[in-house]
C-alpha cells in the first residue's frame, strides 16, 4: 500500500511498491496532470496538445501503412508466386509494342503524312 509522506514544499510524496509502479507503466502522462489535492485536472499547454495529435496521427497512419504491407506479404505474394502473369504481360506488351511502332512507320512514311508535311514546312522555313 502507498505511502504517503510530506515534504518541506507542501507536496505530498507518494510512494509506490514495484508492483504497483509497473501496473502504472504507460500512465505516467495522466498522473502529471493530476493536482497536489488529487482532485483537479491542470491544463496543459495547447503546444503539448498539437504535439499529441501530430503524434496520434502519425501513429493512425503507420498503423494504416503497416496494415497494407501485412495484406501484401500475407494475400498478395502468395498468389503472385502461385500464379505468375509475368512473363505473359511482357510478351503481350512486346507484341504491342511491335505493331505500334509498324503503325507509326507506316504511317509517317507516306509521302502525304503529317509528320512528313511538318518536316518538309520546317526545311522551307529555314533556306
Amino acid at each position: 500500500m502507498p505511502n504517503n509522506k510530506n515534504d518541506n514544499s507542501g507536496k505530498k510524496k507518494l510512494f509506490l511498491t514495484d508492483h504497483k509502479q509497473k501496473e502504472l507503466e504507460g500512465f505516467e502522462e495522466v498522473l502529471d496532470l493530476i493536482d497536489n489535492n488529487g482532485v483537479e485536472v491542470k491544463t496543459r499547454k495547447k503546444e503539448a496538445q498539437i504535439e499529441d495529435y501530430e503524434i496520434y496521427d502519425f501513429l493512425e497512419k503507420e498503423v494504416s501503412r503497416l496494415e497494407k504491407l501485412d495484406q501484401f506479404f500475407s494475400v498478395q505474394m502468395p498468389l503472385e508466386k502461385k500464379y505468375p502473369q509475368t512473363k505473359g504481360l511482357i510478351q503481350r506488351e512486346m507484341a504491342e509494342l511491335h505493331l505500334l511502332k509498324e503503325e507509326i512507320i507506316e504511317n509517317s512514311s507516306e509521302s502525304f503524312s503529317g509528320l512528313t508535311h511538318f518536316l518538309d514546312h520546317l526545311i522551307r522555313s529555314t533556306r
